[in-house]
């Protein structure tokens, strides 16, 4: 058991001398030190442990012996809370407790983490975090969305003065910053981001132990989302942007040209953009572009169709030149309107909570991704099958390929005609 001594080691001093701690932990593992306090020798009482009642102390002795028996009472509090039974580590602990109590050493104070604070870190770290599934680092898209959640959060808790902590995320303030988001005019989808990224904070707060609220996977506690109207370009219409005469303006002659490898390939923007003269092979008299695909890590061996090999013969067997994502959409709805595509279309969106129904051509809703849409309905309609479009397209879900499939009624009943069961 340990035991707390006091000792004064210049017993024949005439003036105030240290009162020393000795604490003994066991008969080898010893801590010794100054209490801060002095007294003469002669008004120190060893067996009592505690300053003699003479007159010439009469006015102090009674704290000075509080602040020892204080001491001891401290020593005997922190022995009793330490988590170990390593007396050597016990000691190191003790040793620094005393200097804290004492005052020779600053307590470290224990940062308090706050939904902001955590999100900082979190956001930080994010810039360079691994997406375990493709094992690349998370795109700057997605570091920009985490901070704009951020400052969206921030000026609603600055509009309504509701205080954001971990536990005020609740369904109460679920309704009323989506409310908030709606009036700032966001799309339900844009909302939805919103949201799914304040879902990622909140569940990784959780799994790092700081977060208890769990609102946040109430089952009303939602990522909205509304089916987005996405167009894709049938054949008659990619013939028409193939047949355009585009010599005289060449930003929009290899803007076409390299959407109209992504719509015979399939592959996203940052892919058809990017490819390179090595990315074309040939096996068994067939030629393919073969390529690891940027978002998912997946390689992909995907046959040239004759349209793409014509734009390679144009750009002397290279795929078209890359440009600026933005670029090639700028000059898409012009290449879109040039190839007279302009049938209008009706679009429906959901914008500060109300539909709005808006009617344009088609040529201006033609985007990079248009090329990737158009591939899959259109080696659908074509016949192929499920399985071979995904192997081709990348997509590991079905679900996910069908959003993919925009055909009318009219072109469903064609593919469905031509299958052997209505000509047999």
């Amino acid at each position: 058991m340990a035991t707390v001594k006091y000792i004064i080691r210049n017993k024949k001093s005439i003036k105030p001398v240290s009162i020393n701690y000795d604490i003994s932990l066991s008969s080898t593992i010893r801590l010794r030190g100054s209490t801060n306090i002095k007294v003469i020798p002669q008004y120190w009482d060893n067996v009592k442990q505690q300053i003699r009642n003479v007159v010439a102390l009469s006015n102090t002795k009674d704290h000075l012996n509080k602040q020892l028996s204080n001491f001891r009472t401290f020593v005997f509090d922190k022995l009793s809370k330490y988590d170990t039974n390593n007396l050597n580590e016990i000691k190191d602990y003790l040793k620094d407790d005393i200097a804290i109590y004492l005052g020779k050493k600053e307590e470290e104070k224990e940062e308090i983490i706050t939904f902001y604070t955590f999100t900082k870190t979190f956001i930080e770290q994010s810039e360079n975090r691994v997406n375990e599934t493709t094992g690349k680092k998370l795109s700057v898209r997605t570091i920009q969305d985490y901070n704009r959640t951020i400052e969206l959060i921030k000026d609603y808790e600055k509009k309504t003065n509701y205080k954001i902590t971990f536990d005020t995320i609740n369904l109460e303030f679920y309704y009323a910053f989506k409310t908030y988001l709606e009036k700032r005019n966001f799309s339900v989808n844009t909302i939805g981001k919103f949201i799914k990224v304040l879902k990622v904070f909140m569940n990784s707060a959780t799994e790092q132990g700081y977060n208890t609220n769990l609102s946040y996977r109430n089952k009303h506690f939602i990522k909205p989302n509304v089916a987005s109207e996405n167009i894709y370009l049938n054949t008659k219409e990619l013939k028409a942007i193939i047949n355009l005469e585009l010599k005289e303006d060449p930003l929009m002659d290899n803007a076409r040209d390299l959407f109209i490898v992504g719509a015979y390939t399939g592959l996203r923007v940052s892919d058809f953009n990017d490819l390179k003269e090595d990315n074309i092979k040939e096996h068994q008299g067939k030629r393919f572009f073969n390529l690891t695909v940027k978002k998912t890590g997946k390689y992909l061996s995907i046959p040239l169709h004759p349209e793409v090999e014509k734009i390679l013969k144009k750009h002397n067997n290279k795929p078209p030149k890359k440009m600026h994502p933005q670029e090639i959409n700028d000059q898409l709805s012009k290449i879109g309107k040039k190839a007279k595509i302009k049938e209008n279309i009706t679009i429906n969106s959901i914008k500060g909570g109300e539909t709005i129904t808006e009617t344009t051509p088609k040529y201006n809703l033609i985007k990079n991704h248009t090329a990737r849409r158009s591939f899959c309905t259109n080696a659908y309609i074509a016949g192929m099958s499920t399985l071979d479009i995904m192997a081709i397209s990348g997509h590991s879900s079905e679900k996910t390929f069908l959003n993919y499939i925009k055909i009318t009624t009219d072109e469903r009943a064609i593919k469905i005609a031509n299958n052997p069961f209505f000509n047999s």
